[in-house]
């Protein structure tokens, strides 16, 4: 029963659903990144200029480079959540239950972030995981397409097997000679023991069934440590800096001629607490995820995969100023690749 449990046909509803999820997840990674990189040109500027001119924000004190900044955090929170639902739609295609549910809790955050790039392909998305939690969608996830199917096969066999006559609803024939008597079964002698006195054999180690942890996943969950805690001392550090002399920290800035984009030094100051404090607790959850996963729990090795593409993502974005995040870049990209590996998603079905 389990065979055929595995071997259930997935509904046309759901194979729809999955392939809009992908599609529309890749698209609107295009569309969030053609967003930001359009930021700065002059037809962007002037009508941002003309939406806060406009009700509800023209008497907010909204600046045009303040809205420029949240549009791009929104598109590339957009783009991280794309990314994530594409890979998760992939694996809600292979009857992921766990894929699923972190389909459902992406899809806020798709909305949230596709309010940035102006267009139908977050709702297209959201559309597709509401498709999953339909029937027959449903009933597939559950197995219960499996189930009516091997009980049918089952009713089958036994209706077929009513109606074929037993041996002793058949007519015996007269005129056939009577049946032979069993023959005596020959004697056997007793079996000697192959211990003297009959003594028990010693007991046999019992060898460990469960497969070994694939060097992949080990070696993923490695460098997710090492990241992180890279990551995540750096930002910790730097907030406390900021946190305990902002003074120095801003008069360097300005002896090297940054550019602070009309914002004061509280904001600055706020806003980089608000980034390191996310940061940093990002960091804490994505080791946390390593771990798990190294202990095998297949929902933290869904989570830690999703986690890796969507800073690997955000990353990609900030690497355009700071060119030295190419390396944490490519750190992500070698953890994403090392946990899609056959052994690793082997490991975590058994």
């Amino acid at each position: 029963m389990e065979a055929m449990t595995e071997q259930a046909p997935r509904p046309r509803q759901t194979t729809f659903a999955g392939w809009l999820i992908i599609g529309g997840s890749a698209v609107l990674v295009l569309a969030a990144w053609q967003r930001i990189a359009g930021l700065h040109t002059l037809e962007v500027q002037d009508q941002l200029r003309e939406v806060l001119s406009e009700p509800p924000v023209d008497g907010t004190g909204l600046t045009v480079s303040a809205l420029s900044d949240a549009i791009r955090v929104l598109s590339m929170v957009a783009a991280g959540a794309a990314t994530a639902s594409a890979i998760l739609g992939f694996q809600a295609l292979r009857r992921s239950t766990s894929a699923r549910l972190a389909l459902t809790l992406l899809s806020p955050l798709l909305v949230v972030g596709g309010v940035a790039t102006a267009g139908f392909f977050a709702p297209m998305v959201v559309a597709g995981v509401v498709m999953l939690w339909l029937q027959p969608t449903r009933d597939w996830f559950r197995g219960s397409q499996a189930r009516t199917s091997t009980q049918g096969f089952r009713g089958s066999q036994a209706h077929t097997s009513s109606e074929t006559p037993t041996t002793e609803e058949r007519r015996p024939d007269p005129f056939a000679a009577p049946p032979a008597p069993p023959a005596a079964p020959a004697p056997t002698a007793p079996r000697p023991s192959p211990h003297p006195f009959g003594a028990p054999l010693p007991p046999q180690p019992v060898a460990d069934a469960s497969p070994a942890r694939p060097s992949a996943l080990v070696a993923a969950c490695v460098v997710t440590w090492v990241s992180t805690a890279l990551v995540g001392g750096v930002m910790a550090l730097t907030g406390l800096v900021l946190a305990l002399v902002p003074d120095e920290v801003f008069d360097e800035a300005e002896r090297q001629h940054v550019d602070f984009q009309g914002m004061s030094r509280g904001e600055l100051t706020t806003a980089a607490l608000v980034v390191a404090s996310v940061v940093v607790v990002w960091c804490v959850a994505a080791a946390v995820l390593a771990g798990l996963a190294f202990a095998r729990v297949r929902w933290a090795w869904i989570a830690l995969l999703v986690s890796s593409a969507a800073a690997g993502l955000v990353m990609l974005a900030m690497a355009l100023p700071a060119p030295y995040l190419v390396v944490l870049v490519a750190a992500a990209a070698v953890t994403c690749s090392l946990l899609v590996r056959p052994e690793v998603r082997f490991w975590f079905r058994r």
